[in-house]
């Protein structure tokens, strides 16, 4: 059925202090990563990813995003960056208090093109150390011409994963 998401790969994390989570080829045009529980060993940390080429991460300075952050306590936000190392997942630092966890959807797009940038939206929601809930809506590129295939997740201050589920769809056209 056109429109359906097909499984690629899926991991299990609860230890460890990066995630990565490969599989994107020409199969599919665009692809979805869905995580949930995402959740640091320690205490008010943030979590960020880089987008992978032949599995390993790439760490440039090409990473450039722009997001909505939607607040429970205040009025909402635009962040955004340019030149990064990484893009960011959350907006507030996570730890490790009952009920605090960062899920999400990033669509891939590009990946799979060599002579394109790779680029993806992104929709997340996370719980922080302060009881604050937060929602990102937004997208970020690398601004290199490469080919990739998948994503490296990793805690600020290389700080461990507590849990997390990572599921690697392809969207069938």
């Amino acid at each position: 059925m056109a429109g359906s998401l097909i499984k690629i790969n899926e991991v299990n994390v609860t230890s460890g202090a990066t995630m990565n989570i490969t599989g994107i080829d020409s199969t599919y045009d665009v692809y979805v990563l869905q995580f949930n529980n995402v959740v640091p060993d320690t205490d008010d940390k943030d979590l960020y990813f880089r987008f992978t080429a032949s599995g390993t991460a790439d760490s440039s300075a090409n990473y450039d995003y722009a997001v909505k952050m939607l607040r429970n306590d205040v009025n909402f936000t635009n962040q955004s960056g340019t030149n990064g190392t990484y893009l960011p997942v959350n907006a507030a630092g996570q730890g490790t208090g009952t009920g605090e966890a960062c899920n999400g959807t990033i669509y891939a797009f590009n990946f799979n093109n060599a002579s394109e940038y790779s680029f993806c939206t992104m929709e997340i929601t996370m719980f922080d150390f302060a009881t604050r809930l937060f929602g990102y809506q937004g997208g970020g590129v690398l601004t290199v011409a490469q080919a990739t295939d998948g994503f490296e997740f990793f805690w600020e201050s290389s700080v461990n994963f507590a849990s997390g589920q990572f599921v690697l769809y392809g969207l069938k056209k």
